[in-house]
């Protein structure tokens, strides 16, 4: 299996657990960049994932990317030991999915995190006034 499926997790990951790095601006662009992308079919993966460490690497992101590194290590470092040229993809490519069975929508996954987590589609609650008790 490439790397980029594991690079679309990451930030999954990051939207999830540290959501609270990423600013309204940020949440923003980030759907909109997510909207943007090619529907999932398996030889879009590369370019999703490039669209998203591109997004990324901006100096006003330094924190999410950095995050979102940490992420991508952890979850590397859970693969089995093998030769890395394994999981390089183009030519040494190898399919997480079994045979006959489509693979993960990662942009639709991308959307729901987003979704989930975003203060855009889920903006906190309004205060309430604590109300005032009649005195006897």
């Amino acid at each position: 299996m490439s790397i980029y499926p594991y690079s679309i997790q990451a930030l999954i990951q990051v939207i999830e657990s540290q959501s609270n790095l990423i600013s309204h601006q940020d949440w923003g662009e980030l759907h909109q960049l997510v909207i943007s992308l090619p529907e999932d079919e398996p030889e879009d993966v590369e370019e999703i994932s490039d669209r998203i460490e591109n997004w990324l690497k901006t100096d006003s992101r330094n924190q999410i990317y950095q995050a979102y590194n940490q992420q991508l290590q952890q979850v590397m470092g859970s693969l089995p030991p093998t030769d890395w040229n394994t999981y390089a993809g183009i030519g040494k490519s190898k399919s997480q999915t079994k045979p006959n069975q489509p693979s993960p929508p990662y942009k639709e996954l991308l959307d729901n995190s987003i979704k989930k987590n975003s203060p855009l589609f889920n903006p906190p609650p309004p205060k309430q006034q604590p109300s005032e008790t009649p005195r006897l």
